[in-house]
């Protein structure tokens, strides 16, 4: 399974690691990072360089959006969302909290229910229903506010049908 990690600007560099390293544990994965430009900027000011930048997503089998302030901005920046667009076929769309927010700019919630922290429903709540539990699939897309051992099971049973469907 090709995942994509996606890195942005004001991104939370903790979820970012967490994801990456909970990805890397599952044989017949190839993780990799991905940006706009060849550099980002962490929230706590770490500078970044991704595997890939400014290339199309397109051919990833699953998108992962960590969760990060500069989601907050990033949902309006038609640039940027457009680059997350090229992604469009992926199967699997999983946003991290306030990574869900750019799903939902680049219209990939529309029509769905999403899970995001209290504190920014009202934010999500102009794209798509806000679930009320804190692990929403809805469609191929796949949101959480918090990285609980329900998540980790579940994205464990989706690579396991992913890897027995491509052998």
């Amino acid at each position: 399974m090709k995942i994509a990690l996606v890195m942005y600007d004001k991104m939370n560099l903790a979820n970012f690691a967490t994801l990456m390293a909970f990805f890397k544990g599952f044989d017949g994965v190839r993780l990799k990072t991905c940006a706009f430009k060849n550099e980002v900027v962490c929230e706590l000011g770490v500078r970044l360089h991704p595997d890939i930048f400014g290339e199309s997503i397109y051919g990833a089998d699953m998108i992962v959006i960590p969760d990060g302030l500069g989601a907050l901005s990033l949902r309006y920046d038609e640039i940027f969302l457009s680059w997350i667009k090229s992604g469009s076929s992926a199967k699997l769309k999983f946003g991290f909290d306030l990574g869900s927010l750019i799903f939902a700019g680049a219209g990939f919630l529309e029509g769905k229910s999403a899970a995001i922290r209290g504190g920014y429903k009202n934010a999500l709540s102009e794209y798509c229903t806000i679930s009320e539990h804190k692990i929403c699939f809805d469609e191929g897309v796949i949101s959480a506010s918090e990285f609980s051992d329900e998540l980790k099971a579940k994205l464990g049973e989706i690579l396991a049908m992913h890897q027995q469907t491509t052998h």
